[in-house]
C-alpha cells in the first residue's frame, strides 16, 4: 500500500486532518478505481497563457501572518512575538527568521501582505474557488481553480489525470468542479495500493485486453438503457481507469522509490510537495495539497519551531526542483492559509483567528516575483496599503493561466454564471 503521510493535526472546530495520499483499488475488472479516476477531457482554450499548471498548498488552520512573511521588528513584544525578522537576498524585504531558506531565493517569490475580507471559516473553499461555504450554500456550488484549468486547457497526456487532490476531496475543501461537471473533478485518495494501478501478476495485457472490450460493450448496452447523465459520466471515468491501469505513468509518478535520496531528504517532512513536482512532471496540470498545524490558539511559538522550518525546507525544494527542470515560468504556486491571525499574543501564548488581513506566498508562473505587494499597519492588524481582496487573489491566478476571471459557464439551474464577477488582476505581479 502506498500511504503518504504528513503529522496529524487538530483544528479548534474539532475536526481533526492527517495529510494522506492513498491510492485505491482496481478490483477484480476495475469497477472500484474508475470512481477514483475522473479525468479531464481536452478541451484547450486559445491564447497565449504565462502559466500552464498550477500547485495549490492550503496552510491547514491559518497561519500568522506576523510570524512568518509579516514580521513586525518594530512592535511591542505582545506583537512581535518570540521570532526575528532577518533580510533576504532582495533588499528591503525581511522575512521570520525561521524561513532563511526562502530568504537566499526571496527573488524567487511574492509575497502579498494585505490580504483581506477573509473570514473565520475553517475551510480552504475561498482559496480554491474564491468563494466561502456559506456563499455556496446559498448561491450554488463554485468549481474550484484546477477544475476550470482541467476544463480549458485538457490533458497533456491522456495517461496522466490533469488534475489531482493530494488532500481527498470534501464540500469543504472547494475542491470540486461544481456546474463543470463530475469529469472535471480531481484524482483524489480513497483505496488501498499503488498496485491496484498496474496489472495483476496473473492478468497478461492479451487478457485484460479481452476483458476490457467485453466491459465496453456491456457499458454500450447499459448506456442504451439508461441514458442518464450520472451513467454516461460513469461510463466515461471507467473507461479512462482501464487506460490509466494499462499504462504505468500516473504510478510511477506517485513512486516517491524513483527519487534519490537525497532528494526526499532536501523536501524533508512535507513529501507532498515532492509528489506535487513529480505529477506535474509527468503532465498534470493542476495539483492539490496540504500542510496542517497551524491553528495556534496556545502554544504559537513553540509549535511554529518545528512547522516553520519544515515548511521553509519544502516549498525551496519544490521551487528550485521547477527552476532546475525548466518547469518554473510555467508552473504558478500558490501557499495560504484561510486566515491570518491575531497580532496580540495572548495568554496562552498563542494567537487566535485574526479575518481582517493576511498575507500569501506565489510562485513561478511567469509573474513578477521578488517583490513585497501591500502592507499591513505597524500592530499588523489592518490592511495599511494595497488592500486585495481573496477574489482579486484569485483573479490574478487565473489570469496567470491565461483564463480570464470573468469567464461564463452555465450552471446545474440553466443559468449563466462567472467564475469571478468581482475580482481585479494585480498588475503588479502579472507585469
Amino acid at each position: 500500500m502506498i500511504a503518504i503521510t504528513g503529522r496529524k493535526h487538530r483544528l479548534c472546530n474539532g475536526t481533526t486532518r492527517r495529510d494522506v495520499l492513498r491510492i485505491g483499488s482496481l478490483g477484480v475488472l476495475g469497477l472500484s478505481l474508475a470512481d477514483l479516476f475522473q479525468l479531464q477531457a481536452a478541451s484547450a482554450a486559445p491564447g497565449r497563457r504565462a502559466a500552464k499548471n498550477l500547485i495549490m498548498i492550503h496552510m491547514s488552520g491559518g497561519p500568522s501572518h506576523v510570524d512568518t512573511w509579516d514580521p513586525k521588528p518594530d512592535a511591542p513584544a505582545e506583537i512581535r512575538g518570540e521570532f526575528k525578522a532577518i533580510g533576504t537576498n532582495v533588499p528591503g524585504i525581511q522575512i521570520c527568521e525561521l524561513f532563511p531558506l526562502q530568504a537566499k531565493m526571496m527573488h524567487r517569490f511574492a509575497v502579498v501582505r494585505s490580504i483581506t475580507n477573509a473570514r473565520e471559516e475553517h475551510a480552504s473553499s475561498h482559496l480554491s474557488c474564491g468563494y466561502w461555504n456559506s456563499e455556496r450554500d446559498t448561491g450554488g456550488d463554485k468549481p474550484s481553480m484546477g477544475a476550470v484549468l482541467a476544463k480549458m486547457r485538457g490533458n497533456v497526456d491522456a495517461l496522466v489525470p490533469a488534475y489531482v487532490s493530494l488532500r481527498g476531496l470534501n464540500r469543504d475543501s472547494g475542491l470540486g468542479a461544481a456546474y463543470l461537471g463530475a469529469d472535471y473533478d480531481p484524482l483524489v485518495s480513497t483505496g488501498p495500493g499503488k498496485e491496484d494501478l498496474s496489472l495483476g501478476r496473473a492478468m497478461n495485457l492479451g487478457r485484460f485486453t479481452a476483458r476490457r472490450q467485453l466491459l465496453e460493450r456491456l457499458d454500450r448496452v447499459r448506456a442504451d438503457i439508461d441514458g442518464s447523465r450520472a451513467v454516461v459520466a460513469q461510463d466515461s471515468y471507467l473507461q479512462r481507469a482501464l487506460t490509466v491501469v494499462s499504462s504505468t505513468q500516473t504510478r510511477d509518478a506517485l513512486d516517491l522509490k524513483k527519487e534519490p535520496k537525497e532528494t526526499l531528504d532536501r523536501y524533508g517532512e512535507h513529501k507532498s510537495f515532492l509528489l506535487a513536482r513529480r505529477l506535474i512532471e509527468a503532465g498534470a496540470r493542476c495539483v492539490a495539497l496540504e500542510t496542517g498545524g497551524w491553528d495556534t490558539h496556545s502554544d504559537n511559538f513553540r509549535s511554529l519551531k518545528t512547522l516553520l522550518p519544515q515548511t521553509d525546507r519544502a516549498i525551496t525544494a519544490l521551487v528550485q526542483d521547477l527552476v532546475e527542470r525548466g518547469l518554473y515560468e510555467e508552473t504558478l504556486v500558490v501557499m495560504w492559509g484561510e486566515f491570518g491571525r491575531t497580532p496580540r499574543v495572548n495568554g496562552s501564548a498563542g494567537r487566535d483567528h485574526w479575518p481582517k488581513v493576511m498575507s500569501g506566498l506565489l510562485a513561478g508562473g511567469g509573474l513578477k516575483t521578488g517583490q513585497v505587494i501591500g502592507a499591513s499597519d505597524p500592530t499588523a492588524a489592518y490592511a495599511s496599503d494595497r488592500e486585495v481582496t481573496v477574489r482579486d487573489m484569485i483573479s490574478t491566478i487565473y489570469t496567470a493561466l491565461g483564463i480570464d476571471p470573468h469567464t461564463t459557464f452555465i450552471d446545474l439551474e440553466n443559468r449563466p454564471v462567472q467564475l469571478i464577477p468581482d475580482g481585479t488582476p494585480l498588475p503588479e505581479l502579472l507585469g
